[in-house]
């Protein structure tokens, strides 16, 4: 989906006192790689699970039904005005997902994070709806993975 006109695109700064990378205004949101960066670290993902594939598979099944739900409660939390909501479950998706190295969809959930903390939701919706889709590419890029 990408930004909106009016929205200013921000940056992936230094990692914050989770060990999630931190944005700024006025800079590109995804980082140098954006689309183009791998939905997933499988690298990262696998060191969890010591690579055995029937533990990835429940991994990716749980985070995949997790997240979608997750970001319905966002979602929902948007439409309510309720930023402490916004802020609290961003704050665990995004954790997961950093964990798990799905690396762009953490950034996208820490600036959701950032903007219920702030109780500011201006470009909340924009952002709800680009992690709903970076969810997808990651589903899809995990659904070709771990069959």
């Amino acid at each position: 989906m990408g930004l909106a006109k009016h929205e200013k695109p921000l940056t992936v700064c230094a990692p914050n006192e989770d060990g999630l990378p931190t944005m700024s205004p006025n800079e590109n949101k995804t980082g140098s790689s954006g689309e183009n960066e791998p939905p997933v670290d499988l690298a990262r993902m696998t060191d969890l699970t010591g690579g055995e594939t029937e533990g990835l598979r429940e991994l990716v099944d749980l985070y995949l039904e997790q997240t979608a739900d997750q970001l319905r409660q966002i979602e929902a939390a948007i439409r309510d005005n309720k930023p402490d909501d916004v802020r609290r479950e961003a704050h665990s998706c995004g954790g997961a997902s950093a964990t798990l190295g799905m690396m762009r969809l953490g950034r996208i959930l820490k600036e959701l994070e950032s903007q219920g903390k702030a109780k500011s939701l201006t470009t909340a919706t924009a952002l709800c709806a680009e992690a709903h889709e970076e969810l997808s590419r990651v589903r899809e890029f995990l659904t070709k993975h771990f069959p």
